[in-house]
Protein backbone atom coordinates (compact mmCIF):
# COMPACT_ATOMS: atom_id res chain seq x y z
CA UNK A 1 0.00 0.00 0.00
CA UNK A 2 0.84 3.46 -1.14
CA UNK A 3 2.85 5.71 2.06
CA UNK A 4 -0.21 8.12 1.69
CA UNK A 5 0.29 12.10 3.13
CA UNK A 6 -3.11 13.17 4.85
CA UNK A 7 -3.77 15.57 7.87
CA UNK A 8 -4.31 13.92 11.46
CA UNK A 9 -8.07 13.97 12.45
CA UNK A 10 -9.44 13.88 15.82
CA UNK A 11 -10.21 10.09 16.92
CA UNK A 12 -13.37 9.15 18.73
CA UNK A 13 -14.37 5.41 20.03
CA UNK A 14 -17.76 5.51 18.25
CA UNK A 15 -17.06 7.99 15.25
CA UNK A 16 -19.38 9.87 13.39
CA UNK A 17 -21.46 8.23 10.50
CA UNK A 18 -19.66 7.87 7.05
CA UNK A 19 -20.82 10.16 4.19
CA UNK A 20 -22.12 8.63 0.82
CA UNK A 21 -21.89 10.72 -2.06
CA UNK A 22 -23.43 9.12 -5.20
CA UNK A 23 -22.97 11.97 -7.96
CA UNK A 24 -24.71 15.18 -6.49
CA UNK A 25 -26.62 12.55 -3.98
CA UNK A 26 -25.40 12.44 -0.49
CA UNK A 27 -27.04 10.52 2.40
CA UNK A 28 -25.77 9.14 6.17
CA UNK A 29 -25.17 5.80 7.06
CA UNK A 30 -27.26 5.50 10.24
CA UNK A 31 -24.33 2.87 11.63
CA UNK A 32 -21.72 4.54 14.02
CA UNK A 33 -17.96 4.04 12.82
CA UNK A 34 -15.94 1.79 15.32
CA UNK A 35 -12.27 2.29 16.00
CA UNK A 36 -10.23 -0.15 16.80
CA UNK A 37 -6.59 0.67 18.23
CA UNK A 38 -3.32 -1.24 17.58
CA UNK A 39 -2.13 -1.80 21.72
CA UNK A 40 0.46 -1.11 21.42
CA UNK A 41 1.74 1.55 18.61
CA UNK A 42 5.24 0.90 18.75
CA UNK A 43 6.32 -0.76 16.06
CA UNK A 44 5.88 1.41 12.94
CA UNK A 45 3.23 2.41 10.99
CA UNK A 46 0.42 -0.43 10.04
CA UNK A 47 -0.21 -1.05 6.27
CA UNK A 48 -2.24 -4.62 5.50
CA UNK A 49 -5.37 -5.82 7.05
CA UNK A 50 -6.80 -9.03 6.23
CA UNK A 51 -9.71 -11.30 7.94
CA UNK A 52 -10.39 -15.09 8.62
CA UNK A 53 -13.46 -15.77 8.21
CA UNK A 54 -13.11 -19.24 10.11
CA UNK A 55 -12.54 -17.04 13.17
CA UNK A 56 -13.62 -13.82 12.53
CA UNK A 57 -10.08 -12.44 13.81
CA UNK A 58 -8.86 -9.50 11.62
CA UNK A 59 -5.15 -9.28 11.27
CA UNK A 60 -3.01 -6.19 10.66
CA UNK A 61 0.72 -5.79 9.96
CA UNK A 62 2.97 -3.13 11.43
CA UNK A 63 5.83 -1.42 8.29
CA UNK A 64 8.51 -1.36 11.05
CA UNK A 65 9.26 -4.69 12.40
CA UNK A 66 6.90 -6.95 10.87
CA UNK A 67 4.65 -7.04 13.99
CA UNK A 68 1.44 -8.82 13.48
CA UNK A 69 -1.80 -7.89 15.38
CA UNK A 70 -5.06 -9.20 15.95
CA UNK A 71 -8.23 -8.30 16.51
CA UNK A 72 -11.97 -9.03 16.75
CA UNK A 73 -14.89 -7.08 15.89
CA UNK A 74 -15.80 -7.14 20.11
CA UNK A 75 -12.96 -5.83 21.49
CA UNK A 76 -11.45 -1.71 20.92
CA UNK A 77 -8.40 -3.49 21.26
CA UNK A 78 -6.24 -5.09 18.85
CA UNK A 79 -3.19 -6.92 20.28
CA UNK A 80 0.21 -7.99 18.99
CA UNK A 81 -0.06 -11.46 17.39
CA UNK A 82 3.14 -12.31 15.96
CA UNK A 83 6.10 -10.60 17.13
CA UNK A 84 8.18 -8.79 14.51
CA UNK A 85 12.00 -8.59 14.43
CA UNK A 86 14.53 -6.22 12.82
CA UNK A 87 14.75 -6.28 8.81
CA UNK A 88 11.10 -7.45 8.37
CA UNK A 89 8.04 -5.64 7.36
CA UNK A 90 4.27 -6.23 6.80
CA UNK A 91 2.68 -4.47 4.12
CA UNK A 92 -0.24 -6.41 2.29
CA UNK A 93 -2.00 -9.15 3.78
CA UNK A 94 -3.85 -11.90 2.88
CA UNK A 95 -5.50 -14.49 4.89
CA UNK A 96 -6.33 -18.23 3.27
CA UNK A 97 -7.06 -22.18 4.54
CA UNK A 98 -5.45 -21.36 7.70
CA UNK A 99 -2.43 -19.22 6.60
CA UNK A 100 -1.25 -15.79 7.02
CA UNK A 101 0.41 -14.22 3.79
CA UNK A 102 2.80 -10.89 4.21
CA UNK A 103 3.90 -9.16 1.06
CA UNK A 104 7.23 -7.29 2.78
CA UNK A 105 7.65 -4.19 1.50
CA UNK A 106 11.12 -3.04 0.62
CA UNK A 107 12.54 -6.37 2.11
CA UNK A 108 11.63 -8.11 -0.85
CA UNK A 109 9.92 -11.06 0.85
CA UNK A 110 6.78 -12.63 0.59
CA UNK A 111 6.57 -14.43 4.06
CA UNK A 112 3.64 -17.87 4.80
CA UNK A 113 2.46 -17.94 8.24
CA UNK A 114 0.25 -20.52 10.06
CA UNK A 115 -2.18 -19.14 12.16
CA UNK A 116 -2.26 -22.04 14.63
CA UNK A 117 1.37 -22.01 15.62
CA UNK A 118 2.31 -18.59 13.98
CA UNK A 119 5.22 -19.80 12.91
CA UNK A 120 6.60 -18.98 9.40
CA UNK A 121 6.08 -21.76 6.73
CA UNK A 122 7.59 -20.21 4.01
CA UNK A 123 9.87 -17.50 2.63
CA UNK A 124 9.90 -16.38 -1.06
CA UNK A 125 12.36 -13.88 -2.04
CA UNK A 126 12.16 -11.47 -5.22
CA UNK A 127 15.58 -9.87 -4.09
CA UNK A 128 16.27 -6.38 -3.95
CA UNK A 129 15.30 -2.96 -5.69
CA UNK A 130 11.80 -3.75 -5.61
CA UNK A 131 8.85 -2.89 -2.87
CA UNK A 132 6.21 -5.83 -2.75
CA UNK A 133 2.84 -3.63 -1.70
CA UNK A 134 0.44 -5.35 -2.25
CA UNK A 135 -1.09 -9.58 -3.02
CA UNK A 136 -4.14 -11.94 -3.71
CA UNK A 137 -4.26 -15.87 -2.82
CA UNK A 138 -6.61 -17.60 -5.91
CA UNK A 139 -8.71 -20.06 -4.96
CA UNK A 140 -6.54 -22.58 -6.54
CA UNK A 141 -3.70 -21.21 -3.59
CA UNK A 142 -1.48 -19.45 -6.51
CA UNK A 143 -0.35 -16.10 -4.79
CA UNK A 144 0.19 -12.79 -7.12
CA UNK A 145 1.67 -9.88 -5.68
CA UNK A 146 2.52 -6.59 -6.99
CA UNK A 147 5.73 -4.68 -7.11
CA UNK A 148 5.50 -0.93 -6.75
CA UNK A 149 9.22 -0.57 -7.76
CA UNK A 150 9.64 -2.66 -10.67
CA UNK A 151 7.40 -3.36 -12.88
CA UNK A 152 6.66 -6.79 -12.27
CA UNK A 153 3.85 -9.15 -10.78
CA UNK A 154 5.45 -12.04 -9.13
CA UNK A 155 3.87 -15.40 -8.96
CA UNK A 156 4.04 -17.75 -6.49
CA UNK A 157 2.15 -21.30 -7.40
CA UNK A 158 0.35 -23.49 -4.27
CA UNK A 159 2.98 -26.28 -5.08
CA UNK A 160 5.50 -23.76 -4.02
CA UNK A 161 3.65 -22.78 -1.04
CA UNK A 162 2.96 -26.04 0.03
CA UNK A 163 6.35 -27.23 -0.19
CA UNK A 164 7.56 -24.11 1.66
CA UNK A 165 9.66 -23.49 -0.92
CA UNK A 166 10.56 -22.42 -4.66
CA UNK A 167 11.35 -19.28 -7.00
CA UNK A 168 8.90 -17.01 -7.56
CA UNK A 169 7.81 -16.41 -11.57
CA UNK A 170 8.73 -12.94 -12.68
CA UNK A 171 5.64 -11.64 -14.81
CA UNK A 172 6.83 -8.36 -16.77
CA UNK A 173 3.99 -5.45 -16.64
CA UNK A 174 6.05 -3.67 -18.91
CA UNK A 175 5.42 -2.06 -21.38
CA UNK A 176 1.82 -2.00 -20.45
CA UNK A 177 2.07 -0.27 -17.50
CA UNK A 178 4.37 2.85 -17.34
CA UNK A 179 5.91 2.79 -14.34
CA UNK A 180 7.42 6.55 -12.94
CA UNK A 181 10.56 6.26 -11.41
CA UNK A 182 10.63 7.52 -7.50
CA UNK A 183 7.40 7.25 -7.59
CA UNK A 184 4.83 4.01 -5.85
CA UNK A 185 3.06 2.26 -9.18
CA UNK A 186 1.33 -0.53 -9.50
CA UNK A 187 -0.35 -1.06 -5.64
CA UNK A 188 -3.65 -2.85 -4.93
CA UNK A 189 -4.58 -6.09 -6.97
CA UNK A 190 -7.85 -8.48 -6.60
CA UNK A 191 -8.46 -11.29 -8.28
CA UNK A 192 -11.77 -11.55 -10.79
CA UNK A 193 -11.23 -15.03 -10.99
CA UNK A 194 -7.87 -17.85 -10.85
CA UNK A 195 -6.66 -16.35 -13.63
CA UNK A 196 -7.85 -12.68 -14.48
CA UNK A 197 -6.62 -9.78 -11.82
CA UNK A 198 -7.24 -6.01 -11.98
CA UNK A 199 -4.90 -4.13 -9.92
CA UNK A 200 -4.44 -0.34 -9.57
CA UNK A 201 -1.87 2.29 -10.47
CA UNK A 202 -1.12 4.68 -7.63
CA UNK A 203 1.06 7.45 -9.59
CA UNK A 204 -1.67 8.13 -12.33
CA UNK A 205 -4.41 6.16 -10.82
CA UNK A 206 -5.07 3.75 -13.80
CA UNK A 207 -6.94 0.35 -13.40
CA UNK A 208 -5.79 -2.41 -15.42
CA UNK A 209 -7.17 -6.20 -16.16
CA UNK A 210 -4.45 -8.64 -16.26
CA UNK A 211 -5.45 -12.29 -18.40
CA UNK A 212 -2.86 -14.57 -17.83
CA UNK A 213 -2.77 -16.93 -20.46
CA UNK A 214 -1.05 -19.98 -21.80
CA UNK A 215 0.60 -18.00 -24.35
CA UNK A 216 1.79 -15.18 -21.86
CA UNK A 217 -0.08 -12.39 -20.23
CA UNK A 218 -2.67 -9.66 -21.69
CA UNK A 219 -2.97 -6.33 -20.21
CA UNK A 220 -5.59 -3.76 -20.64
CA UNK A 221 -6.14 -0.66 -19.40
CA UNK A 222 -9.80 -0.33 -17.96
CA UNK A 223 -11.88 2.79 -18.99
CA UNK A 224 -12.32 4.50 -16.36
CA UNK A 225 -11.82 7.84 -14.33
CA UNK A 226 -8.77 7.46 -12.63
CA UNK A 227 -8.96 6.81 -9.02
CA UNK A 228 -5.75 9.05 -8.22
CA UNK A 229 -3.32 7.62 -5.48
CA UNK A 230 -5.16 4.47 -5.33
CA UNK A 231 -3.76 2.25 -2.86
CA UNK A 232 -5.14 -0.83 -1.42
CA UNK A 233 -7.93 -2.32 -3.14
CA UNK A 234 -11.13 -5.07 -2.43
CA UNK A 235 -14.01 -6.54 -4.33
CA UNK A 236 -17.13 -6.32 -2.73
CA UNK A 237 -20.17 -6.93 -3.87
CA UNK A 238 -19.10 -6.99 -7.85
CA UNK A 239 -17.66 -3.48 -7.04
CA UNK A 240 -14.08 -2.54 -6.39
CA UNK A 241 -13.41 -0.59 -3.44
CA UNK A 242 -10.03 1.77 -3.65
CA UNK A 243 -8.89 3.18 -0.73
CA UNK A 244 -7.23 6.71 -1.05
CA UNK A 245 -4.98 8.42 1.12
CA UNK A 246 -5.82 11.63 -0.16
CA UNK A 247 -8.90 12.77 -0.10
CA UNK A 248 -9.17 9.88 2.36
CA UNK A 249 -11.91 7.61 1.53
CA UNK A 250 -13.00 4.27 -0.40
CA UNK A 251 -13.85 4.93 -3.63
CA UNK A 252 -16.22 2.86 -5.62
CA UNK A 253 -16.31 1.05 -9.19
CA UNK A 254 -18.62 -0.82 -10.83
CA UNK A 255 -17.30 -3.00 -13.99
CA UNK A 256 -18.65 -4.31 -17.09
CA UNK A 257 -19.21 -7.64 -17.43
CA UNK A 258 -15.79 -7.92 -19.60
CA UNK A 259 -14.12 -5.73 -17.22
CA UNK A 260 -12.90 -3.33 -20.01
CA UNK A 261 -14.90 -0.14 -18.76
CA UNK A 262 -16.27 0.80 -15.36
CA UNK A 263 -18.26 3.20 -13.72
CA UNK A 264 -17.71 5.12 -10.54
CA UNK A 265 -20.47 5.03 -8.44
CA UNK A 266 -19.61 6.04 -4.85
CA UNK A 267 -17.06 7.51 -2.48
CA UNK A 268 -17.32 7.06 0.92
CA UNK A 269 -15.25 9.48 3.62
CA UNK A 270 -15.62 9.32 7.40
CA UNK A 271 -13.76 12.15 10.12
CA UNK A 272 -11.90 9.36 11.98
CA UNK A 273 -10.01 8.09 8.48
CA UNK A 274 -6.22 9.36 8.38
CA UNK A 275 -4.13 8.54 5.95
CA UNK A 276 -5.76 5.23 4.87
CA UNK A 277 -3.95 2.70 3.29
CA UNK A 278 -6.08 -0.48 2.60
CA UNK A 279 -9.32 -2.58 3.52
CA UNK A 280 -11.06 -5.48 4.05
CA UNK A 281 -14.44 -6.72 4.62
CA UNK A 282 -15.33 -7.94 8.25
CA UNK A 283 -18.88 -8.97 8.51
CA UNK A 284 -20.91 -5.97 7.98
CA UNK A 285 -17.69 -3.72 8.09
CA UNK A 286 -15.01 -1.77 6.36
CA UNK A 287 -12.15 -2.51 8.24
CA UNK A 288 -9.51 0.49 6.69
CA UNK A 289 -6.02 0.70 8.07
CA UNK A 290 -5.33 4.12 9.53
CA UNK A 291 -1.53 3.98 8.55
CA UNK A 292 -0.96 8.03 8.50
CA UNK A 293 1.97 8.26 6.87
CA UNK A 294 1.47 12.31 7.19
CA UNK A 295 1.76 12.56 10.59
CA UNK A 296 2.18 9.23 12.40
CA UNK A 297 -0.03 10.63 15.41
CA UNK A 298 -0.17 7.34 17.64
CA UNK A 299 -1.91 5.24 18.77
CA UNK A 300 -2.54 4.15 15.19
CA UNK A 301 -6.23 3.13 14.53
CA UNK A 302 -8.53 0.56 12.03
CA UNK A 303 -11.96 2.38 11.65
CA UNK A 304 -14.49 -0.24 11.07
CA UNK A 305 -16.89 1.86 8.49
CA UNK A 306 -20.29 0.29 8.15
CA UNK A 307 -20.58 -1.63 4.87
CA UNK A 308 -24.12 -0.18 3.84
CA UNK A 309 -27.13 -1.94 2.55
CA UNK A 310 -27.03 -5.05 4.69
CA UNK A 311 -28.92 -4.06 7.93
CA UNK A 312 -26.20 -4.11 10.07
CA UNK A 313 -22.89 -6.33 11.62
CA UNK A 314 -25.11 -9.05 12.30
CA UNK A 315 -25.68 -9.81 8.14
CA UNK A 316 -22.69 -11.90 7.28
CA UNK A 317 -23.80 -12.00 4.04
CA UNK A 318 -20.16 -11.46 2.16
CA UNK A 319 -20.22 -12.33 -1.60
CA UNK A 320 -17.72 -10.03 -2.81
CA UNK A 321 -13.83 -9.79 -2.23
CA UNK A 322 -10.68 -11.87 -3.71
CA UNK A 323 -11.44 -15.23 -5.09
CA UNK A 324 -8.89 -16.73 -2.77
CA UNK A 325 -8.81 -19.28 -0.43
CA UNK A 326 -11.93 -19.77 2.07
CA UNK A 327 -11.17 -17.24 4.82
CA UNK A 328 -10.18 -14.04 3.42
CA UNK A 329 -12.11 -12.45 0.50
CA UNK A 330 -11.32 -8.66 1.16
CA UNK A 331 -8.14 -6.65 -0.27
Amino acid sequence: MKMNMHLARSVALFGVAAVLTIGSVAAADSTPTRVFTLNPSTHGNPEGVAVDRRSGAFFVGATGDGTIYRGTLGNPNVEEFIVGATGRSAIGLKVANGRLYVAGGATGNVVVYDLASRRPVATFATGAGGFLNDLVVTSRGDVFVTDSFRPTLWHVTAAQVRAGQGTPEAISVAPEIVYQAGAFNVNGIVALSDRTLVVVQSSDGALFRIDLERAGRRIQRIDVEPVLGGDGMLLDRGRLVIVQGSPAQLTFVQLDRRASRGTVVAHVADPTLRGPSTAAVARNRYLVVNADFGTSTVPFTVSGIARGGGGGDDDDDDDGGDRGGDDDRDD
